[in-house]
């Protein structure tokens, strides 16, 4: 009876407020949510979930070893790193992560987090995560956006994995410009220092020392700047017998 209902309001939802596909614009089925079924059976998802080592995970792991190369007493374990789909600029599914970000797409966050987590959650390269932290926002555009994309898709992909997911461990310290426009030397020195640790974190390690695998999580990777940045201030409490690796919903390259 009540499923009835409930399917009788979407129905009628769907008409007054007809919901489309955030890659192609088609009117979406009532089974359908935020993606038509054409779109999804061709998204170029990348399989890198189930890749130990990836072109996304040798990316990041040549910026780490950049700051390596200035400090050989340094040692760090391989990062991981996956992403759920290729994002190329003429590619229509670069309308996912754009929709999220300045559009309001908190629900469309959080159905694209669910499916990467599922993807994670049944890789047995990845199920051995303890703990999930987002790539914080600026508290002033988290003000004037209403929400911090990342936290979104991290909060659906902690639940589907049943993982902890702290958002008090990381902060942003200064707000930085937008890296869009920005080349890999410039996207590095925008983000470099921008984010801290806070008190918090270095309680946790003391009350937790059984965590070895932490997940950062953002929407997008591209040269891997921020999250290298967010990588450096996490290593400053956590020590490198802790693996920090990284999962975004795009990863800008050839697919």
């Amino acid at each position: 009876m009540i499923e009835g209902i409930r399917k009788m309001l979407a129905a009628a939802c769907n008409i007054l407020l007809p919901s489309v596909c955030i890659v192609c614009g088609r009117k979406l089925l009532l089974n359908e949510r935020h993606i038509c079924l054409n779109c999804r059976m061709d998204m170029p998802l990348t399989y890198f979930w189930n890749m130990p080592v990836n072109p996304m995970s040798d990316r990041f792991n040549e910026v780490i070893q950049k700051d390596l190369d200035s400090a050989p007493e340094k040692r760090e374990i391989y990062a991981r790193a996956a992403a759920l789909f290729f994002y190329k600029r003429e590619s229509q599914y670069r309308k996912i992560p754009y929709f999220i970000k300045y559009q309001g797409g908190i629900r469309a966050a959080e159905h694209f987090g669910r499916m990467l987590g599922k993807k994670l959650a049944a890789s047995n390269i990845w199920n051995d995560c303890d703990l999930i932290i987002p790539v914080p926002l600026h508290w002033t555009r988290k003000w004037k956006r209403g929400y911090n994309q990342a936290e979104i898709i991290a909060g659906s992909i902690a639940a589907t994995m049943n993982i902890p997911i702290r958002t008090d461990l990381l902060k942003r310290r200064r707000r930085t410009i937008t890296q869009t426009k920005l080349d890999i030397e410039g996207k590095a020195k925008n983000v470099a220092g921008a984010f801290e640790v806070t008190e918090t974190a270095a309680e946790l390690m003391k009350e937790r020392p059984d965590i070895r695998r932490i997940v950062l999580i953002d929407d997008v990777f591209t040269t891997g700047s921020t999250l290298m940045a967010c990588f450096t201030a996490l290593r400053t409490v956590f020590p490198p017998d802790v693996r920090i690796s990284v999962a975004t919903l795009g990863f800008v390259g050839e697919g």
